[in-house]
């Protein structure tokens, strides 16, 4: 059982750890669109229509790897419930038997 709940704390761990990171990063990049922004308001012509264009890609890209992130953190924090739960039914059926088998030898 040490196991199963050792496994079960890394996993949720490694979750929390997921959404710490995002978040990070989130607020790294939040900051660069916010300087990008500012650029972008003082250049005219086909270059800045090109850079908006390329930001605003970007800014996409951005938001799909929040949601991977976000995605895999809550899926690893769902699996070690799992892990956990399918554990704790397994040990209860075992304890069910009550040792009444009865083994041919």
């Amino acid at each position: 059982m040490s196991q199963t709940e050792s496994q079960s704390a890394q996993m949720a761990s490694t979750a929390n750890e997921f959404d710490r990171i995002n978040g990070s990063l989130q607020s790294m990049l939040s900051t660069l669109m916010n300087e990008l922004s500012t650029l972008s308001s003082a250049w005219k012509g086909q270059g800045a229509l090109a850079f908006e264009h390329v930001k605003n890609e970007y800014a996409n890209d951005l938001k799909r790897l929040n949601e991977a992130l976000a995605e895999t953190a809550q899926g690893i924090r769902t699996s070690g419930q799992s892990y956990e739960r399918s554990d704790a039914d397994a040990a209860s059926s075992i304890g069910r038997t009550g040792g009444q088998f009865t083994l041919p030898l």
